[in-house]
């Protein structure tokens, strides 16, 4: 997620430095941030639910409580846009209602907790999450041909659809990632012991190659409609990314069952602290703070300076998790312990 910023915003704009192939590279690497925020979000919508469910709460009680934590992510959205406002004065009073990542995240959030409360087996949740997330996917290779989304007005469309500058991200197609997401999640949220946590992971990391290799076949075929993007709105390229994760999960679990396992991790601040350093590096990164780097840095420069600047996020991170635990910080704004 830094990485991808930073690139983006720091790198020179000079066409000979963008199409060298390491340039090429960070962008590929890049493209891996939105994907993998979103599916771990829909995976934390399961965990959630599941942690009420061990609490005491009712099926419907616990579906309401991670709903609740979505419509507060879609509100930290809209503050998040004017705080961005307030920094950036010359920006258009329209900005306000700019959709991006966080309001889909959201928004895809409370609808995969209330599937989540009809599926009453894992058989059940199959369908109530991972038909709306293929459901994501195909209907916005058709959405950019519909006239209905024009009665929302050209900010508010851009949950459903992406129409010039509108939305940076839209729930078609990129809500299907926490719908998978969220299907994931439910299976994690299901007891079992060591031996077939194993042998769980060792499927997920089966079934993660083998969608990679369909999907990458499938790239193949021809679109299913002349609105279909690879890089951005088909179905290919969407499982590639889903494939992808579940091997990346697989490995990850590899990881934990080290010995120093339970050890300090920066990679674990950084994702319980995800949806903070989120907020304030995105400011930072585009904001007047580091207005002198903006396209002025080599690869070789803009490498030093995200090292530095990631230092610095884990710092704040580390303070986050210090201050969170104050009585005086709302619960949404807490990170999560595990």
């Amino acid at each position: 997620m830094i990485e991808a910023h930073t690139v983006d915003a720091w790198v020179v704009s000079d066409a000979l430095v963008r199409g060298q192939t390491r340039y090429k590279l960070l962008q590929f690497l890049a493209g891996w941030a939105a994907p993998l925020f979103l599916f771990l979000a829909g995976v934390s919508v399961s965990l959630a639910a599941a942690s009420h469910l061990r609490k005491g709460k009712t099926s419907a009680e616990a579906s309401w409580l991670v709903q609740k934590r979505g419509w507060q992510v879609v509100l930290l959205a809209y503050i998040f846009r004017l705080q961005s406002f307030m920094l950036s004065p010359a920006s258009p009073l329209a900005s306000l209602l700019k959709v991006d990542i966080l309001n889909v995240m959201g928004l895809t959030m409370v609808m995969a907790a209330w599937c989540w409360g009809r599926g009453r087996s894992i058989k059940s949740s199959a369908w109530w999450l991972l038909v709306p997330a293929a459901l994501c996917v195909i209907l916005s290779q058709f959405a950019g041909a519909w006239a209905w989304p024009e009665v929302l007005g050209d900010r508010l469309q851009g949950y459903v659809r992406s129409v010039g500058d509108n939305a940076n991200f839209s729930v078609l197609p990129w809500g299907g990632f926490v719908f998978a997401g969220a299907w994931l999640g439910r299976i994690f949220a299901e007891p079992r012991d060591a031996s077939a946590d194993r042998a769980l992971h060792i499927r997920i990391a089966v079934a993660g190659a083998a969608i990679f290799a369909i999907a990458f076949a499938g790239s193949y075929l021809p679109a299913l409609t002349p609105l279909s993007r690879f890089w951005t709105n088909s179905t290919s390229f969407f499982l590639l990314r889903i494939g992808a994760m579940l091997a990346l999960i697989s490995l990850a679990w590899l990881w934990m069952q080290r010995p120093s396992a339970a050890h300090w991790s920066p990679m674990v601040v950084f994702g319980q602290t995800s949806l903070f350093v989120y907020w304030i590096h995105v400011e930072i990164v585009y904001g007047f703070m580091t207005y002198p780097l903006r396209h002025e840095l080599s690869i070789a420069g803009w490498l030093v300076a995200y090292a530095a600047f990631t230092l610095v996020m884990l710092g704040a991170a580390l303070l986050w998790q210090r201050r969170s635990k104050h009585p005086l910080v709302p619960d949404f704004l807490r990170v999560p312990v595990h």
